[in-house]
């Protein structure tokens, strides 16, 4: 458990800091993700759960695409939640709220959403396992989840691309291959609906420490996220993300 608090205090007071960020909104905007996400997402939906929100990048995209829907954005920085509120009001959105909570417990109760989403946050969550569960237990029956998040290599050591992303001390704890996360679902009492593999790129800043993780790298090693040193940037050019829908059985 202290493990779990340590991570969620460790994130809130990263995000906290960069979320309202110009430059953090620059990194995460994709709009062609954007908008194959609320393809998957779907339409017909009463109620939407958009988990790890953040700025709100898909929640005001999908509080926008179906008005009919009462859309909540939960997230464990408070001052972007504060802020989020703050636009929606300005620009007299109604069906779109969000909320703080603390990182372990969905605040709602059994039943209360037909749909879930969640874009590149699942990393972050503590206990994945007992996320899941939550959400099949707020989910009404035969409710989707949309989990987006970048995956990790099911080939030789996938893990390595973790050992990278914690140096950013901002509460990662672990990517998921598409076969672990299938497993979580599948074993929460979901069925895998679709799938959709897309891909990205990022750097990690000239910093020491990428350096020398990156040093200490085999060519094979590289190979898994083609990653390459350009004058001390280090550059992971292929990471698959997964976007995959799973329903509630």
């Amino acid at each position: 458990m202290k493990r779990d608090t340590d991570s969620i205090r460790q994130a809130r007071e990263s995000f906290n800091r960069v979320l309202g960020s110009q430059k953090y909104a620059d990194i995460i905007r994709d709009s062609g993700h954007l908008e194959l996400l609320l393809e998957l997402a779907g339409s017909g939906h009463r109620s939407v759960l958009d988990i790890g929100t953040g700025n709100g990048y898909l929640a005001f995209p999908l509080a926008k695409r179906l008005p009919d829907a009462n859309v909540v954005g939960i997230d464990i920085a408070e001052k972007i939640v504060e802020r989020n509120n703050a636009f929606a009001r300005e620009r007299g959105i109604k069906n779109l709220s969000f909320l703080a909570f603390d990182g372990l417990l969905y605040p709602f109760e059994s039943g209360s959403f037909d749909l879930i989403v969640t874009r590149y946050a699942f990393h972050h969550f503590p206990n994945a396992g007992n996320a899941v569960r939550q959400m099949n237990q707020i989910l009404r029956k035969n409710g989707k989840v949309l989990v987006s998040d970048p995956m990790r290599s099911s080939a030789g050591r996938g893990e390595i691309i973790d050992d990278f992303m914690r140096v950013k001390k901002d509460g990662h704890i672990r990517f998921y291959s598409s076969e672990a996360l299938d497993g979580l679902f599948l074993s929460s009492g979901f069925r895998k609906e679709a799938q959709v593999i897309t891909d990205m790129r990022f750097p990690f800043p000239r910093q020491a420490e990428y350096t020398e993780l990156y040093n200490r790298l085999t060519e094979e090693e590289k190979s898994l996220y083609d990653m390459t040193d350009n004058d001390g940037v280090i550059w992971v050019n292929n990471i698959h993300v997964g976007n995959t829908v799973f329903a509630k059985e």
